[in-house]
């Protein structure tokens, strides 16, 4: 620690870490303390440039906690956009992997990529356009792999391609006791199955190795292209919008991914954006599927276009000052229920909400067995999300409550709720739950990983 930082209450910083390391007093400072969402006052960045000096540091949080003997927060960084904001904190140290960002294709016929961890999803899918390829991801191009790949990942491809975490084949992985190991199904199976699904409760990823994808096309060869509609309706009947359109998505060809964002205006009506990604071939399926679209309701404005994925999740690579202040909720759903589609209308009311996300998830998510990753919702064809003003919480939350309890729990990673309830109905089966506690408790039985989504909270 630099000088006139209550150096005696600190270890010594290992020389390894020194040339990486940011103080409060040092000029970069501002630059590494925030996050997307939050700004940060931590004692101590380090910016981590290989997996020794991730080992390292998390070697040097356990020896801090017993010097000071206190539980000091320690947060891990890749891409700083996880909405729970926990990866940076008040006066502990951030472990962040950005510089960490290698892309190699290991074997383009079998589709075999190693992504190090903080490589950021638009990055990644400028690297694999080149060999026809993608991952399906977060829709933001400056989200970080190493989050988003432990947490789930609901992209824009989810219906045809799944989640992001079915696509993880291998990964390398740093425990708490500094030891580095590589996982998959042979290799350490229990810590495999955990870091999929079960965010960073387990030790900090380092690296992965992906299966990518290729998209359909005319050729039959594959391809990256995707065809973007977008769409902005003026709603007055909310209630029949929403269950036609949840019944036209979850009878569509799963080439098609929808998501809406729905905001009240000043008229008491509603508007919808609309975001319809087919990821097959253009052709008649396409053609009709975006025309029924375009048949939902009261038409303000309509575009289409055929992209690469890569130009949709393009990343911009803003450099992180809390720009985004809002607190959000989510619920998991088999279908979006009267009951939810009333509290939808209710919210909006509310000043201190900004607007109501829906996504239609189901195809290829669900074609995975309950329980061979940590994430617990194999059965989800919808997800909700209500994003409001940060300075309302407490708000927020009393008026999600008749939501949440209609769905079937929570995707851990798109909650900024870090409570102990949070935390469980992230992993709502009991049998989940106790899997991922125990191999938690095995693998950090100090509780080094305890910020952020943790069971142990």
């Amino acid at each position: 620690m630099k000088k006139g930082s209550n150096e005696r209450q600190w270890p010594a910083l290992p020389t390894t870490l020194k040339k990486v390391a940011v103080a409060p007093d040092d000029s970069g400072y501002d630059t590494v303390r925030a996050n997307y969402f939050r700004i940060g006052t931590p004692a101590l960045v380090i910016m981590a440039e290989t997996k020794a000096q991730v080992a390292e540091t998390i070697r040097f949080v356990a020896e801090a906690r017993k010097v000071r003997g206190s539980q000091i927060p320690f947060s891990v960084r890749s891409g700083g956009h996880g909405i729970t904001t926990a990866s940076v904190n008040n006066g502990g140290v951030v472990l962040d992997v950005s510089r960490m960002n290698k892309i190699t294709i290991v074997d383009k016929e079998k589709r075999l990529v190693r992504i190090q961890a903080g490589a950021v999803w638009g990055d990644v899918a400028k690297a694999l356009d080149k060999y026809q390829m993608v991952i399906s991801s977060g829709d933001f191009g400056d989200t970080g792999v190493g989050g988003l790949a432990t947490a789930g990942g609901i992209g824009l491809l989810v219906r045809e391609t799944g989640l992001t975490i079915d696509h993880v084949i291998g990964a390398e992985l740093v425990t708490s006791n500094g030891e580095c190991h590589w996982i998959d199904d042979k290799h350490k199976p229990n810590l495999f199955w955990a870091i999929r699904g079960g965010s960073s409760q387990v030790g900090v990823v380092t690296e992965f190795l992906f299966k990518a994808d290729r998209l359909a096309a005319p050729n039959g060869e594959g391809g990256t292209s995707v065809t973007v509609q977008k769409i902005k309706y003026s709603v007055t009947d909310l209630s029949s919008f929403v269950l036609e359109w949840q019944k036209y998505t979850n009878a569509s060809s799963r080439w098609l991914t929808s998501l809406l964002m729905i905001t009240a205006d000043k008229n008491s009506d509603f508007v919808v954006d609309a975001t319809n990604v087919w990821a097959g071939p253009e052709g008649a399926k396409m053609t009709a599927s975006f025309k029924k679209m375009l048949m939902l309701g009261h038409i303000e404005d309509q575009q289409q276009s055929t992209m690469k994925y890569a130009e949709l999740v393009k990343a911009p690579h803003e450099p992180h000052t809390g720009q985004q202040p809002v607190f959000v909720k989510n619920v998991l759903v088999k279908n979006f229920t009267g009951t939810i589609i009333n509290e939808i209308e209710n919210m909006l009311k509310y000043d201190f909400t900004m607007g109501i996300e829906l996504r239609a998830i189901g195809g290829k998510l669900n074609e995975v067995k309950t329980g061979a990753t940590a994430w617990d919702f194999r059965e989800a064809t919808g997800f909700l999300a209500l994003w409001g003003d940060k300075d309302h919480p407490q708000e927020l939350k009393k008026i999600f409550k008749v939501t949440e309890e209609e769905g079937l729990g929570v995707y851990g990673a798109y909650s900024s709720e870090l409570s102990e309830q949070e935390n469980a109905r992230a992993w709502p089966k009991e049998k989940t739950r106790t899997r991922l506690r125990k191999i938690m408790n095995e693998s950090d039985p100090e509780q080094l990983f305890d910020q952020g989504r943790s069971l142990n909270i």
